[in-house]
């Protein structure tokens, strides 16, 4: 095995276990090394991520599309960043691009998980335990939140916790007829699902 491929195993593993600030070095030693390592790249965006750095992780994933642009999951995460940092038309494109190159029912089910997630923690997280988002507070928060969960139920409209989590940032946005209109929908979802 090449010391590179041993490399970024290490940094691989440390991420799997949730040391991401030390994946980060190992995928940095790696990029050092290779600076078109894609995987790399990919995989320190995604370390940075869950560190709720968004920034400097849409910098990886765009170096990754410029070296690969094939590969639908550079332009998913990176939409998920830009989802982050609030720019829901930027996330669009890349997530449209995405779609493009993966037009499997079950990648673009799991596409819409992950932006749900993202949404629930944005519409959830609050003061000092927040560590996704661009730090917005009160109703800038909840309008962040929803443009996210409003992505996710457009890629897939079966998402009861996306539903369920637009009727609460309708809610506290102070719309009555929204958080009903999700709250039915929820209601709806369920009953089919049981």
């Amino acid at each position: 095995m090449s010391t590179l491929l041993a490399a970024f195993n290490e940094g691989v593993s440390h991420s799997m276990s949730g040391n991401h600030a030390a994946a980060i070095q190992v995928f940095d030693r790696v990029l050092g090394q290779d600076p078109n390592h894609v995987l790399a790249l990919s995989a320190k965006g995604s370390s940075l991520a869950s560190l709720g750095r968004p920034r400097e992780a849409l910098k990886c994933f765009e170096r990754a599309i410029d070296l690969d642009p094939e590969t639908a999951e550079h332009y998913r995460n990176a939409a998920l960043c830009q989802l982050e940092l609030d720019e829901p038309e930027a996330a669009r494109e890349l997530l449209d691009e995405a779609l493009q190159l993966n037009t499997e029912h079950a990648w673009r089910e799991a596409a819409a998980v992950e932006i749900a997630s993202l949404g629930e923690a944005l519409a959830t997280e609050s003061g000092k335990h927040r560590t996704r988002g661009i730090g917005l507070t009160g109703k800038a928060r909840y309008r962040h939140a929803r443009h996210v969960l409003e992505m996710a139920l457009e890629l897939n409209p079966a998402q009861l916790e996306a539903a369920r989590a637009l009727a609460d940032v309708w809610s506290h946005l102070g719309d009555t007829e929204k958080r009903d209109q999700y709250t039915q929908l929820a209601g709806r979802l369920l009953r089919t699902a049981g």
